[in-house]
């Protein structure tokens, strides 16, 4: 394992200042949210209002599109495949010889095929998280005008003040794991969809997410505050980086003063309940045991590292899919404003089997929902090698020490190894694991060692001493390159 030693973009448009509410004290905000009721029913054909954030091109194009929609016409929130997130529009037609797919017309002009499991009822509750279309500023919704005025309340937090703005269904859209996991309740049946009469052939148009991102000023202040709000980055920086102290301190230095949360290690967000037993020998935990803690205000999180490395922190955030990024991105967005955080992914790592600099697999809509942290043991994008399996690991330096009052972590370089070896049970944890149990010798095992899907030892030459042909033993250089790579590579001689 390698340890912390010491070496020797989008523009977005001004809303104008009649859709912008001042900032509101949070207990009137609560009042607000709790005497009005959440909308019950479809909402049908709405006007964008008056005011919009857009400009006069797409105001027009907005309203002649809507000109010809039926009045009846199922309204719908529908899934936009390019950028996976869910855009208002209504459904046009069912496509010929298909029972479940339907043809969308979304409200900025474009259109396309959606599966009815990708529908939604285009309702907007109190409480929903949405991401505002100019500007991508995450907000929750906090009173419903639908019904009357046919808009809602969004609550946006810009890193400085909270901002209250009134928005149609047309100006927002809703990241796809949000709406999965929280939208059950709006979902469409085909009976009860009404879908226009006369269905137009298709067009080619852009992706709904580009036509709203057009040129313009500034929605909320151009605060570089903002992009931090509510941020979690955990980081860490190679080995062989000369100046490690100093740089990792002028970074933590500049998230803190930016506006973001410096995550010192991955405990501190995920809960691990462990537990020991003989005489502190063994340590077992299971995958319901671990979830996460979080801090309050956090909502995304990220690993921020020089370049790729074998460190635990950078080795955890590969397992859970965590992107991990150059520090030139947060570089770029102190001295730039805003930027996206793609193109600043660094590699998976080398793998020596492949001979080559691997890429991560990752999300790329990460941080647009909550649920990404919340359900981060469960990220269906991370390849979860070791999904449902059960892993002992065989090494003294693998089992975590007894927490007490009076433990205190050592700096010295060779304790630090150790300290990096005892989080490879969360590592397997995080892999898809279902069981991890670590002990110092193969005699505290709870069970046979053939009984284990995979035990796993710390070096190559630890595999002959196990002289057992029934079970399945691996070292962790092993474990690692399969974690790079994304899949299982050929077991060790």
């Amino acid at each position: 394992m390698d340890v912390d030693d010491k070496p020797n973009s989008r523009r977005t448009v001004d809303p104008g200042p009649s859709r912008k509410r001042k900032r509101q004290p949070t207990t009137s905000t609560a009042t607000r949210a709790s005497s009005k009721a959440p909308a019950t029913k479809l909402a049908k054909s709405l006007a964008t209002p008056t005011t919009t954030r857009r400009p006069a091109k797409r105001l027009r194009s907005v309203t002649s599109s809507s000109r010809g929609l039926a009045a009846d016409a199922t309204r719908v929130f529908a899934l936009w495949k390019n950028d996976s997130h869910y855009y208002s529009g209504v459904v046009h037609s069912l496509k010929s010889g298909s029972s479940t797919l339907y043809h969308v017309k979304f409200d900025d002009g474009t259109e396309g095929d959606v599966e009815i499991r990708q529908l939604r009822q285009a309702i907007l509750v109190v409480g929903d998280e949405v991401i505002l279309i100019n500007g991508d500023l995450r907000g929750k919704v906090t009173e419903d005008k639908l019904e009357s005025d046919g808009v809602v309340v969004v609550e946006v937090d810009d890193g400085d003040e909270l901002d209250h703005l009134e928005v149609g269904l047309s100006e927002v859209r809703i990241a796809g794991r949000t709406l999965l996991k929280q939208w059950k309740d709006r979902l469409l049946h085909a009976d009860s969809i009404i879908t226009q009469v006369q269905p137009k052939p298709l067009k080619g148009t852009p992706s709904p997410s580009k036509m709203s991102m057009v040129s313009g000023t500034s929605a909320t202040k151009t605060s570089k505050c903002r992009f931090f709000s509510k941020t979690g980055l955990v980081v860490t920086l190679s080995p062989g980086n000369r100046d490690w102290d100093q740089v990792k301190g002028d970074i933590e230095k500049s998230i803190n003063s930016h506006g973001g949360t410096v995550i010192d290690d991955w405990s501190s967000v995920i809960s691990i309940r462990g537990k020991h037993s003989q005489s502190n020998k063994r340590w077992v935990v299971e995958k319901d045991d671990v979830r996460w803690s979080g801090r309050e205000g956090i909502e995304r999180v990220f690993l921020l590292s020089d370049e790729a490395n074998s460190k635990p922190k950078y080795l955890i955030a590969l397992a859970l899919g965590v992107p991990c990024l150059s520090t030139d991105w947060l570089r770029a967005c102190l001295q730039e404003g805003e930027k996206d955080w793609q193109p600043y992914l660094l590699p998976a790592g080398f793998s020596e089997p492949l001979n080559a600099r691997v890429s991560q697999m990752v999300d790329l809509d990460w941080g647009n929902s909550f649920e990404h942290v919340r359900e981060i043991m469960a990220n269906p994008v991370a390849a979860k090698l070791l999904s449902d399996l059960s892993v002992l690991c065989l090494s003294p330096d693998f089992v975590p020490l007894a927490t007490t009052k009076t433990s205190k972590r050592s700096s010295s370089d060779a304790d630090k190894a150790k300290e990096a070896s005892r989080t490879i049970p969360l590592i397997v944890l995080a892999m898809g694991a279902s069981r991890v149990e670590a002990v110092t010798e193969a005699k505290f095992a709870s069970q046979d060692l053939s009984s284990y899907d995979y035990v796993v030892v710390k070096e190559l030459g630890d595999i002959n001493k196990i002289g057992n042909d029934g079970v399945t033993c691996v070292h962790l250089s092993w474990v690692k390159d399969c974690l790079m790579v994304g899949r299982l590579l050929p077991r060790p001689e």
